[in-house]
């Protein structure tokens, strides 16, 4: 499947967008070790998240699909049987380190694997301190990825210092530390997303969180809480882009999560000159959302190093093609875990960058971009994607600004925001599926 987007102007509308992905992991994953019934609203039927419910009733858990609506009776973590069974995490690597986690100290033997991408990206930062908790935990082919191989073990807490800026390995131990004997505490080095903890806060569970450092009982209860999902952030990233390319445009996007750990990218689009707007914040099940207004924009070049990188990492393809039209030379630095995505994005965003004749170079943890260094723009431009979501995104709004543009290979889109061509086509883009 490809993506073709012809040159576009006048996108308007206002929506919603289907829920946040990082959210509707997590609430899939609590709310099926829960006591008691719950519903959750909005949640995300991609790809990577239908995963998690297969990987949820694998362990008990009852999980219905009515109109839409998520009904998810909870498998009480003290009732777990004794499980062996296999696991495909398919694209998620958000899966496969949470369910490595809560499987360690679930009794019985779980084989875990996902798709080729996948298996090839690191999980010795998760097999590190599942080990530090009394785990029986490895990769079977010693190269510290999947496939890996968890047999449920007596758990206790731990003190443990983050290593690398990573929610997924947070998320890991405390899940890990549900099933676990004592206190665990975790100490970050930068803030990542705090999803994991302020679920767990909003299900009863006793955590407390002190600016980077995590306190937990361990064995402690969850009780099952209707949860709506607002829009997933992510996915709002490439409309808002495609928005401030295209000429005379204006759109508004409802109820988007707006947590602080995640709203790095609009920060930047900010400082790069970008007419966004955020209307109204409220607080959605101990989660802030909000309605953002966004308008054509012309846009600056940036310098983007430092703490902000763990808050925008997943927006960074977005924000590379950007630049490309913006007026000057933008510079990124701090973001070497883009080598270790789906696909190493510093090699597939120069590579494609290229394919636009725009003047760009390949750092160890980073790029430069000459803006607007391109030759011209009423042509044809062909891109890969690599089989990466988000660059097969980020590239297609390209076509946006030149006259067309076709990413190859686009099917992996469906891992994370399967709605992106009909919410294109709602708001007057010229895309189609070839």
């Amino acid at each position: 499947m490809n993506i073709i987007i012809k040159k576009s102007k006048n996108l308007k509308g206002e929506f919603n967008l289907p829920g946040d992905k990082s959210i509707s992991h997590r609430a899939a994953i609590l709310l099926s070790i829960s006591q008691g019934c719950a519903e959750v609203k909005n949640f995300l039927f991609s790809e990577d998240c239908l995963n998690t419910l297969k990987a949820m009733r694998i362990i008990g858990a009852d999980i219905k699909i009515e109109n839409g609506l998520l009904k998810i009776r909870g498998n009480n973590r003290n009732k777990i049987k004794d499980i062996n069974s296999f696991i495909y995490s398919g694209n998620s690597g958000t899966l496969m380190r949470l369910i490595c986690g809560l499987l360690s100290g679930i009794k019985g033997s779980f084989l875990i694997y996902g798709d080729d991408s996948l298996n090839n990206r690191p999980m010795e930062r998760i097999i590190k301190p599942i080990r530090m908790m009394g785990g029986d935990i490895k990769s079977i082919y010693n190269n510290g990825c999947s496939p890996i191989v968890v047999r449920g073990k007596e758990l206790h807490g731990i003190s443990y210092q983050m290593d690398v800026p990573s929610a997924q390995v947070k998320s890991c131990i405390m899940l890990a530390s549900i099933l676990a004997e004592g206190k665990t505490e975790i100490y970050e080095l930068e803030k990542t997303r705090d999803h994991t903890e302020r679920m767990l806060k909003y299900l009863g569970y006793n955590i407390d969180v002190n600016n980077n450092i995590i306190k937990m009982e361990c064995k402690g209860s969850l009780y099952s809480r209707d949860i709506i999902i607002p829009g997933d952030i992510s996915s709002a990233a490439f409309i808002i882009g495609g928005c401030i390319l295209a000429e005379s445009s204006e759109i508004i996007i409802k109820d988007v999560l707006f947590n602080k750990t995640r709203t790095g990218y609009l920060d930047v689009l900010k400082d790069m000159g970008a007419d966004i707007e955020i209307v109204e914040v409220r607080n959605l099940n101990n989660e802030e959302s909000a309605d953002i207004r966004i308008k054509s924009s012309r846009l600056k070049s940036v310098n983007i190093n430092g703490d902000i990188i763990v808050r925008l990492i997943d927006e960074l393809p977005l924000i590379a093609v950007l630049s490309s039209f913006a007026e000057g030379t933008t510079v990124i630095k701090g973001a070497k875990e883009l080598r270790k995505k789906e696909s190493d994005r510093i090699k597939t965003i120069i590579y494609n960058l290229k394919q636009m004749d725009i003047e760009a170079y390949e750092l160890d943890d980073g790029m430069i971009i000459k803006g607007c260094s391109f030759k011209n723009t009423k042509r044809k431009v062909f891109f890969n994607s690599f089989n990466d979501h988000r660059i097969a995104m980020a590239f297609s709004l390209a076509g946006i600004v030149f006259d067309e543009a076709e990413v190859i290979d686009c099917g992996c889109i469906n891992t994370s925001f399967p709605e992106f061509f009909k919410v294109m086509s709602s708001i007057g883009a010229d895309i189609r599926i070839k």
